[in-house]
């Protein structure tokens, strides 16, 4: 072989190599592993973005967080950051319309943000009513209140569970809520008195949960559900023709009544609706004709029924009291609050609006509810009324009605028993 052929071979040999090396990923001086990789950005997208709570920079501030005391005033809290007694006043004014500073509740929490130098002056004072809301006083540059509502994310969830004890024993023994015992015994206490339950009865539940930064704040719709009571299945569905969420049956009739079962969550009945009562003390009768459901002071009080106020004040007999008037038929009374809600003598009311909470104002010996009901003018026994149902689905809406109960079929179908055991069981849907 000629020494000029072998020359050639030898530099086609090296720029190969070379070639290979340069564009060979592992070798690149543009390697995107060492040069863009997405721990690098992640960090520099970090560093360059400001945290914010309450839509508020927090690296611009020092933050304090507490929960409001007893007797303590917005004046006792923000007088130390160094707000003026002037500001303070004005605040009070401009914060009615919006969230009063007068209105802070005891244990509610608050956020201070304060300059951290030597002023230590407070430019926003945040104040936290509930898991949804939060309400932001302004203290910089011109005064302002805000009040802003949280994301809230709609997660549904699925729950299975048989009658050990009580519903609501079964549901909050496994972390469920008070409002889904409550929202369980609205829909099905027409058919099923919870008193008759079983040991062996059992229920299916699909429903929604609501969350703010993942934590649960309340229920939303229960979508569907199913009780099986004494070998018997009764169904509801929830369905929505416009006009909002309403409960069937399999036939497309209404499972709820007109009025709610119970118009409070209440832990005992103390005293029925009695013509006849004799007073012991007083050593004569005098007739109780309304249904004492005993329940803890401040449990929200719901209308029973759609319908306007009528009557709204204090006797001393019936404390503070509401009366409502549904139609010619029916009026419902509401006595012994503790305090009202926000409706107003003449305002309409839909059924299960909270109208007041529970108390024991006027001549009353405890916390309760005296529940009156008055048909055609007379005062009658609630808890024996045949009342109204709810209309039953129109005919045209049958056909979509059908295709949604085989779905929601399904669905509680797939939920896992858990009988064997007598266990409850909840999931992520």
């Amino acid at each position: 072989m000629s020494k000029r052929l072998v020359t050639v071979i030898g530099v086609s040999l090296i720029a190969i190599f070379t070639l290979v090396y340069f564009l060979s990923p592992s070798s690149s001086p543009f390697d995107d592993k060492e040069v863009f990789s997405e721990e690098s950005l992640a960090e520099e997208t970090l560093d360059d973005t400001p945290l914010f709570k309450f839509g508020i920079p927090v690296d611009l501030f020092e933050l304090k967080e507490g929960r409001i005391k007893r007797n303590q005033t917005f004046a006792d809290i923000l007088l130390p950051y160094n707000v003026s007694r002037q500001d303070i006043f004005n605040m009070d004014k401009i914060s009615r319309d919006v969230f009063s500073v007068r209105s802070l509740v005891v244990n509610k929490k608050y956020t201070i943000f304060y300059n951290s130098d030597s002023t230590k002056k407070a430019s926003y004072f945040v104040y936290e009513p509930n898991d949804l809301e939060y309400v932001v006083y302004q203290l910089v540059d011109s005064l302002g209140v805000f009040r802003e509502s949280r994301d809230v994310e709609i997660v549904e969830r699925t729950m299975a569970g048989v009658i050990s004890e009580t519903l609501d024993h079964s549901i909050r023994a496994e972390g469920g809520s008070p409002a889904l015992v409550n929202a369980m015994a609205d829909i099905f206490g027409w058919q099923i008195d919870p008193k008759t339950l079983r040991k062996g009865d059992w229920f299916k539940i699909i429903y929604e949960d609501r969350l703010v930064e993942g934590k649960s704040v309340g229920i939303g719709k229960i979508i569907s559900a199913q009780f099986n009571h004494i070998k018997n299945d009764y169904m509801a569905y929830g369905y929505d023709m416009g006009d909002g969420h309403e409960y069937f049956d399999e036939s497309g009739e209404s499972v709820q009544k007109a009025f709610l079962r119970y118009p409070v969550a209440f832990t005992r009945i103390s005293s029925q609706y009695n013509p006849n009562r004799y007073l012991k003390m007083y050593g004569r009768y005098k007739p109780h004709l309304g249904t004492d459901f005993a329940a803890s002071k401040n449990t929200p009080i719901k209308a029973a029924a759609d319908g306007v106020i009528v009557a709204r004040g204090f006797t001393r007999p019936n404390g503070n009291y509401i009366k409502i008037k549904h139609n010619g038929t029916y009026t419902t009374g509401y006595l012994h609050m503790n305090r009202f809600g926000k409706f107003k003598l003449g305002q309409r009311v839909k059924k299960g609006q909270t109208i007041g909470y529970v108390g024991s104002t006027g001549s009353s010996t405890g916390n309760h509810l005296c529940f009156r009901f008055w048909k055609r003018g007379k005062q009658v026994d609630f808890l024996k009324e045949k009342l109204p149902a709810e209309k039953p689905l129109p005919a045209g809406e049958l056909v979509r009605f059908d295709a949604l109960m085989s779905l929601m079929d399904k669905r509680l179908e797939d939920i896992p028993n858990t009988w064997s055991d007598k266990s409850v069981s909840a999931s992520n849907e």
